[in-house]
């Protein structure tokens, strides 16, 4: 074999393995490749997460935000509300029931009204203050007829029941310790709808309430 023959037989050898390593070459960049686009679409399906995660943790600290700023409304009212309530009033002068079926008594005279919670135009107490509270209620017959039947009401349901008969100007008392909502009513009304019921006026009928205990929070149930 000429010389030639030789040389170019080794070149194509040499040519041959750098074309093997090519091809080699190819294929691993192409794996690479393959790895890097794999790779992408991971760090994009977290960068999605991530977003996601970002705006719910976003939303959730304006939600605390607004959390804080209710809690702060209601704890500065709760401070800003009243820790004293109660009131006195009387009768000014004597009245004759009857004048519609569970007639509400209206003590229009009024001693002291802290918290002002009581109506003395309408006979009806509404709760300022959530609590628990005393109610002290008397009351004087006037005349020698029927007896003077009365009660408590707290939301229209009873909490004590008296009776004042009339003979020799009988009096009675109706005492309850109960627990208020804020707005919740108390007020006293004639139990039956009788035309010759007498109550007695200047200092023998009155009706009180005070706030003895009340609620941290600011609310309250039954």
């Amino acid at each position: 074999m000429s010389l030639e023959l030789i040389r170019l037989a080794n070149e194509q050898r040499k040519t041959n393995v750098v074309v093997e390593e090519l091809l080699s070459t190819k294929e691993e960049l192409q794996e690479t490749r393959k790895e890097l686009l794999t790779t992408t679409a991971e760090l994009l399906k977290t960068q999605n997460k991530l977003l996601s995660s970002q705006s719910e943790l976003h939303h959730r600290i304006k939600d605390l935000e607004e959390e804080s700023h209710h809690f702060q409304i209601k704890d500065r009212m709760r401070r800003l509300a009243p820790s004293h309530v109660g009131f006195t009033a009387r009768l000014t002068n004597t009245i004759t029931l009857g004048l519609n079926s569970h007639q509400t008594l209206i003590f229009d005279n009024v001693y002291i009204n802290v918290g002002n919670g009581y109506d003395a135009s309408t006979g009806v107490f509404h709760a300022p203050v959530a609590g628990i509270y005393v109610i002290l209620m008397t009351v004087s017959a006037d005349g020698s007829f029927l007896s003077d039947d009365v009660e408590v009401v707290h939301n229209g349901e009873p909490l004590c029941r008296a009776v004042a008969p009339h003979m020799n100007y009988g009096g009675c008392s109706c005492n309850a310790v109960v627990r208020l909502k804020v707005g919740d009513a108390v007020w006293v009304r004639e139990i039956y709808h009788r035309s010759d019921d007498h109550i007695r006026g200047s200092y023998y009928t009155t009706f009180s309430m005070g706030l003895i205990i009340k609620d941290d929070d600011g609310s309250s149930s039954f």
